[in-house]
């Protein structure tokens, strides 16, 4: 299986990146091509459209992440909640899938990996109904998410942590 996992947290080792880093340990086998791509070591421009509604080409690094999910069977989309949605610099990423809608659209799976620090029980609300319409406007499966709102906060984050891991374990060959 073919997966791709953006990360797009600018937190160096925060609770995103661990969630990521587990999903990712259960999900290696040795049948699975999994690629990483971490948001934030990568230039990545915003969508441009001209006044015929075409994308104009960026000439950025954004070009090889989309054509390795082109060629995915499952995307795994991994962010911090910053006011109530996903970050920049995944909402950039996201964006540019305009230029590829027909090519990115049917044939995957897809997982949303969220994490937060808060008390607040509806926080992930905007997120969950973004990702829900990203998935149905690409026709891609939803696979499973993760909601941790007790980012880095033990035991909890150890707790999603386990969550992850065998979420990606879900993906191995022997599944």
């Amino acid at each position: 299986m073919k997966i791709v996992v953006i990360t797009s947290s600018a937190h160096v080792n925060g609770a995103s990146t661990y969630l990521a880093d587990q999903f990712i340990e259960g999900a290696t086998d040795g049948y699975n091509d999994i690629y990483h791509y971490n948001a934030v070591d990568h230039q990545n421009n915003f969508v441009m459209v001209d006044e015929d509604n075409q994308a104009i080409s960026q000439h950025d690094d954004i070009d090889h992440l989309l054509d390795k999910i082109k060629a995915a069977d499952l995307v795994v989309m991994v962010t911090p909640l910053y006011y109530f949605g996903m970050s920049s610099l995944l909402k950039t990423i996201v964006d540019r899938f305009y230029d590829y809608n027909n090519e990115l659209r049917g044939n995957k799976q897809a997982v949303m990996i969220a994490t937060g620090a808060g008390s607040v029980n509806t926080a992930f609300d905007s997120l969950k109904i973004h990702y829900k319409q990203i998935i149905d406007y690409m026709h891609w499966i939803n696979a499973g998410a993760i909601w941790d709102l007790k980012a880095l906060a033990h035991p909890a984050i150890d707790r999603y942590g386990q969550e992850a891991f065998k979420l990606g374990q879900k993906f191995t060959a022997g599944n």
